[in-house]
C-alpha cells in the first residue's frame, strides 16, 4: 500500500525533472509494404510526366519476359487488345511537343504475397492539360534483392465516360 503513494509522489517529482530531459523528437513513421510496392509505380507515373524512358526502364524487370498489354475501346465502340514487350513500350514514351499526365484517380488496390504484388487502381491520362483517355492499370510487380520491379502493365483505355484532371 505504501508502494502506490510513492509511485504516485516520483510521477510528480518526474514531471519536473523531465526539463533536463533533450526535446523530444517523433520518430520516423514506419514504411509499409504498400508504400513500398509503390515506389516504382510513383516512379513510372513521374517518368512519364517527363517523357524519359529510361527511367521507366528502371522500374522495370526487363529480363523477365514481361510487357505491357492495353485493351482498349475505340471511340466507335470497337474493342482492340495490343501486347508490347517492354522494348516496344519504351519506344513509345518519346519527348516531343505534348505534355503528359498519368495519376491514379483514387486510392489503388494493393495485394503483397511474399515477394509479389499486385496494384490496381483507375487512372486518367491527360495530354496539354485535358483528359485524353481513363481506364484501370494493373501492374504486376516482383522484389528481388529487396526492390520492387514491375513485371507487367495492363490497361483498360477508353475515351468516354473519363473524370476531369
Amino acid at each position: 500500500m505504501i508502494l502506490l503513494p510513492l509511485l504516485l509522489l516520483a510521477s510528480a517529482a518526474g514531471q519536473k525533472s523531465s526539463d533536463k530531459l533533450p526535446p523530444a523528437n517523433p520518430l520516423p513513421m514506419p514504411v509499409s509494404e504498400e508504400s513500398q510496392v509503390m515506389v516504382p509505380l510513383n516512379a513510372w507515373f513521374a517518368a512519364i510526366d517527363a517523357a524519359d524512358a529510361n527511367a521507366i526502364r528502371a522500374q522495370l524487370r526487363m529480363d523477365g519476359g514481361g510487357g505491357a498489354t492495353v485493351a482498349a475501346t475505340k471511340a466507335d465502340g470497337s474493342k482492340i487488345v495490343r501486347h508490347m514487350t517492354w522494348e516496344q513500350y519504351l519506344a513509345n514514351v518519346k519527348p516531343g511537343e505534348h505534355r503528359y499526365h498519368e495519376q491514379f484517380t483514387g486510392r489503388p488496390a494493393i495485394e503483397i504475397d511474399g515477394d509479389i504484388a499486385m496494384v490496381w487502381g483507375e487512372f486518367t491520362l491527360s495530354v496539354d492539360g485535358k483528359v485524353a483517355t481513363c481506364g484501370v492499370d494493373h501492374f504486376d510487380l516482383i522484389r528481388e534483392n529487396g526492390q520492387w520491379k514491375v513485371q507487367n502493365v495492363t490497361w483498360s483505355q477508353r475515351t468516354t465516360e473519363c473524370p476531369d484532371a
